[in-house]
C-alpha cells in the first residue's frame, strides 16, 4: 500500500552544520570522475505526469480557478565545502512559499560530486525539511557521474529518490518526512495548470564538454520521446488545450561562463524536433554553469528566454573567487546570432549572487523573477525580472542583475545560514544515523 505523500517536516528545527563530517562536506573531492557518457536508464512510462496527482485534485483546481500558477526553479544546489550557502537559499525558498508557489522544478546537480545515495540526506533531505511542497527534478551531470571503482550504477541515487514507482520513505532521508517522488524516469513530461514541462537528461559531461541528450553512446530513446511530446503539445494547442511550454535541460544551450561550455549540438537536436512538430518553447531552463544568465533568442518572430539558473547553493560561484581568479564578466546587453543565425541577446549576467527563480504563468503571460539571497543576513531581493507576452510572443525586461529591491513576499531567512560548517553553537536537527 502506498505511503501518503509528505513534503516539509511539521516540526521546524535549526540548521546544523557542526555534525557534518569532513567526508560529508568534501563529498569525494579526491576521487577522479570517469570522463565518459553513461547509458540513460529506461523510463517506466512516457505518459505525462500530472501535478494534480501529486498535490491533489482540489489544490490543482484551486490553482486553475486562480488564473495563474507560481513555481520555483533553480539547479546546482548540492551543499558541499560550504553548506551554509545551500541552506540560505533553501530558507529563502521555504519562506517564499507564501507567494503561492506550488512546487519546485530542480534543474539538476542535486548532490556533489558524485550521485551516491549517501549524500542525499546532507544535500537534499536536510536542507529542504522546511520546503513544504513537491520537488520535481531532472538529473545533472554530477547526479549521474561515476568514479573509478564506484559500486553504484550511474543515477542510482537519483532514481531511488525521484523515480520510485510510488511515493515511499527513502532510507536516505534519515527520518525526514519527505517521501520520494514518483517521476516515470530521468526524462519526463509534467503537466500542470497553465504550463507543461518537458525535462531532459543531458548526461554526465563536465564543464569543458557539451551536454548530450541523444547519440551513439546514449541511444536515441530520449530524442524519440522529445519528438512525441512536442507533437502531443502541438496537438493539444490545436484542440484548444493551451499551456505554456517549458523545456528543461541541465546543460545550457547558451552560456558565457568561463568554466562551462554551451551545448550547440544538443540545441540543434531540440530545434529540429521543435521545427518538425511545429511548436517552439516559451521558455528554456537550464543550470550547470554556476551563475544566473538570461538570453533572448528570436526564432522567426518569437522571442524566447533562455535562462541559466545554477546559483542554488553550490559554493563556488565564479564571481566570489579570490580577486586574482575572478573571471571578467561580459558586458550586457550583448547582441549577436546563434549557430543557426537566429538573433541572440545576452540580457543579464550575474556570477556572484545566490538565489532562485520564482515563475508565474497565466494564459496571457509568463513572468520570471530572480530572487537573490544574501547568505550572511538571509535577506532576499530581486536581481532580475522579465515577462513573456504569450499571445504576442514578445519578451520585456524588468530589473537588471544587481538590483537590491526587496521582493514584497520575501522575509529574512529564519535561520543563521551564514554560520560556518565548524560552528559549535547550533542545535541539532535530530539526524538519524
Amino acid at each position: 500500500m502506498p505511503i501518503t505523500r509528505a513534503f516539509g517536516d511539521p516540526d521546524l528545527t535549526p540548521d546544523n552544520f557542526s555534525s557534518f563530517s569532513q567526508q560529508e562536506i568534501s563529498a569525494d573531492t579526491k576521487a577522479k570522475g570517469l570522463s565518459q557518457l553513461e547509458p540513460i536508464p529506461a523510463v517506466r512510462s512516457t505518459t505525462p505526469m500530472d501535478l494534480a496527482a501529486v498535490i491533489g485534485a482540489e489544490a490543482a483546481q484551486k490553482i486553475q480557478s486562480s488564473g495563474q500558477i507560481i513555481f520555483h526553479t533553480v539547479g546546482d544546489t548540492g551543499g558541499i565545502h560550504s553548506p551554509q550557502f545551500q541552506f540560505a537559499v533553501a530558507d529563502g525558498m521555504a519562506n517564499d512559499l507564501g507567494s503561492g508557489a506550488a512546487f519546485w522544478y530542480h534543474l539538476g546537480d542535486v548532490v556533489y560530486y558524485f550521485g551516491q545515495d549517501q549524500y542525499y540526506f546532507e544535500q537534499f533531505y536536510d536542507p529542504y525539511r522546511d520546503y513544504n511542497a513537491p520537488i520535481f527534478a531532472i538529473p545533472g551531470n554530477h547526479d549521474g557521474a561515476l568514479f573509478q571503482g564506484e559500486p553504484q550504477k550511474s543515477l542510482a541515487g537519483f532514481l531511488a529518490n525521484f523515480c520510485t514507482s510510488q511515493p515511499t520513505q527513502s532510507a536516505d532521508s534519515q527520518g525526514a518526512v519527505r517521501t520520494t517522488m514518483d517521476q516515470p524516469g530521468v526524462y519526463f513530461t509534467l503537466n500542470a495548470p497553465f504550463v507543461k514541462f518537458i525535462g531532459l537528461y543531458s548526461n554526465t559531461s563536465e564543464g569543458g564538454t557539451e551536454g548530450v541528450i541523444s547519440g551513439p553512446k546514449v541511444g536515441n530513446a530520449q530524442l524519440t520521446f522529445l519528438k512525441q511530446q512536442l507533437a502531443a503539445a502541438k496537438a493539444e494547442r490545436d484542440q484548444g488545450q493551451w499551456r505554456a511550454l517549458v523545456i528543461a535541460t541541465h546543460h545550457p544551450p547558451f552560456t558565457s561562463s568561463g568554466q562551462h561550455v554551451p551545448s550547440p549540438t544538443m540545441l540543434k537536436q531540440i530545434d529540429a524536433a521543435c521545427n518538425a512538430a511545429g511548436i517552439q518553447p516559451d521558455l528554456h531552463l537550464s543550470g550547470h554553469a554556476h551563475l544566473y544568465e538570461r538570453y533572448t533568442r528570436t526564432v522567426g518572430s518569437k522571442q524566447i528566454p533562455y535562462i541559466v539558473a545554477g546559483m542554488g547553493g553550490f559554493y563556488n560561484l565564479p564571481g566570489l573567487k579570490p580577486t586574482n581568479m575572478r573571471p571578467t564578466p561580459p558586458k550586457t546587453p550583448a547582441s549577436g546570432t546563434d549557430a543557426s543565425g537566429n538573433p541572440l541577446r545576452l540580457e543579464v549576467y550575474n556570477n556572484n549572487t545566490f538565489g532562485f527563480l520564482r515563475m508565474t504563468v497565466s494564459p496571457a503571460s509568463l513572468t520570471g523573477e530572480f530572487v537573490t539571497v544574501d547568505p550572511t543576513s538571509g535577506k532576499t531581493g530581486v536581481g532580475d525580472s522579465f515577462t513573456v507576452d504569450l499571445k504576442a510572443n514578445t519578451l520585456s525586461s524588468g530589473l537588471s542583475a544587481g538590483s537590491s529591491i526587496k521582493s514584497k513576499s520575501q522575509a529574512p531567512a529564519k535561520k543563521a545560514a551564514s554560520t560556518p560548517p565548524n560552528a559549535k553553537n547550533k542545535a541539532t536537527r535530530g539526524r538519524k544515523k
